[in-house]
């Protein structure tokens, strides 16, 4: 009898066992996500029915599940969409998913959207809309989770107006199913190079090292966005990086591109077996001519998913308009957006008094511009200043960065 107790525990123990690994492969993905965007704390919440989120380039070739953790405001039954568009919120509409969801307590839970199996093309920009359909009378705001990794692959909108609304923050808490692709497109930015002269003598030149460091060699395509109203040159050259090596380019603006005189960004783009984009791309940006004594500043090429809403630099100087001292400021910002981007910059002293008036223009679809002496187009060109901050903030993520130039020296440090 006790032997038999035994062997019954045990087939209990194995049964309970099939049950667990049962479940468990019920709850997860067939294999890894697509995209997976952590919840981290706090439990900070943003109104799923009025905020949009989109991917620029989705890394997969199927979209099946889309994992959120809602809040409910109140206990009862809710019924939510969410919808899958091509490109823009306007945009050819991939697939919609239906839940109904029974919510006992405002605790986040992960509800999932399940699209069946819906193919996609690989790099293809998806947007997603949700709705609440049905809930009790009289009960608040759905929520959706919103504090996740900075690198997360997903940016959310302040709404869903076309094309893709406006930059609210860099990610929302998220996991999305799918087929995972087995190469991926990637684009390296630097949004600051030149061969260029300058004011105060200066003649900007910058060289580019570029490294692989898969086991597999990689065909990149360079292009050049040069500034509004300056030739391009060439405008594009391909070249390839062979596995574990490195190329490099002095003075790439010239060189290769055959565009003396000019500036701009420079995108790198690259067919990768590698999910996360890993060619390494550093420039250095100086004056003057080699061999001539030199510093200069570097630059690390940036992925397309670091592209940022809004962001401050720090540190900026201005020097009047005397030039034969202090410091000068540019900034500038590459768009990689194929729609136009509002793009504000806004000055402020150390302590967060506002210097001159805000800075707005509308960047083109993949547009590089640098407004030279912010301060005076800012209408402050007066100001004597060496810790000046600026805030940057776009309706669309983009590349912005600031340059300080030593008006003695011709040295520039540059901020990304």
């Amino acid at each position: 009898m006790g032997r038999s107790f035994k062997l019954d525990r045990q087939l209990v123990r194995v049964i309970v066992a099939c049950v667990v690994v049962l479940s468990a492969s019920v709850l997860r993905a067939d294999g890894p996500a697509v995209i997976n965007c952590p919840w981290f704390p706090p439990n900070n919440g943003d109104d799923f029915s009025l905020r949009g989120f989109y991917t620029q380039g989705y890394p997969g070739t199927s979209l099946k599940q889309v994992v959120i953790p809602l809040s409910f405001p109140a206990n009862g039954t809710y019924q939510l969409s969410l919808t899958a568009s091509s490109a823009t919120f306007d945009g050819t509409i991939l697939g919609a998913a239906t839940v109904t969801i029974t919510a006992t307590s405002t605790a986040f839970q992960s509800v999932t959207f399940d699209f069946g199996t819906i193919s996609v093309t690989e790099g293809t920009p998806i947007a997603f809309k949700g709705a609440v359909v049905m809930q009790p009378s009289g009960s608040g705001k759905v929520l959706m989770q919103v504090v996740t990794e900075p690198q997360c692959r997903l940016t959310e909108t302040n709404g869903f107006d076309a094309p893709l609304s406006s930059f609210r923050r860099g990610g929302i808490a998220a996991i999305i199913n799918g087929d995972v692709a087995t190469t991926f497109n990637h684009i390296v930015t630097v949004a600051a190079n030149a061969s260029i002269h300058g004011a105060n003598g200066t003649f900007f030149h910058t060289d580019v090292w570029i490294n692989n460091p898969l086991a597999v060699a990689v065909s990149v395509t360079a292009t050049y966005r040069c500034f509004a109203g300056e030739s391009c040159g060439a405008g594009t050259a391909q070249f390839n990086v062979d596995a574990g090596k490195e190329v490099s380019f002095t003075d790439i603006v010239s060189t290769l591109f055959a565009a003396p005189e000019t500036g701009g960004a420079i995108t790198f783009t690259y067919l990768s077996p590698s999910y996360d984009s890993t060619l390494k791309v550093v420039t250095r940006t100086y004056t003057p001519s080699l061999p001539n004594p030199t510093v200069g500043t570097f630059l690390e090429g940036r992925a397309e998913i670091s592209a940022v809403g809004a962001t401050t630099f720090v540190g900026l100087g201005n020097h009047g308009a005397d030039r034969s001292g202090g410091f000068r400021t540019n900034v500038g910002l590459y768009n990689p957006s194929a729609f136009p981007n509002t793009v504000t910059f806004t000055l402020a002293a150390s302590d967060g008094t506002p210097i001159g008036q805000p800075v707005q223009q509308v960047w083109g679809a993949r547009e590089s511009r640098q407004l030279n002496d912010i301060f005076a187009i800012a209408g402050a060109g007066s100001t004597v200043t060496t810790d000046a901050t600026v805030h940057v903030t776009t309706t669309l993520p983009a590349l912005p960065y600031a340059s300080v130039t030593d008006n003695q020296s011709g040295d520039t440090s540059i901020q990304q």
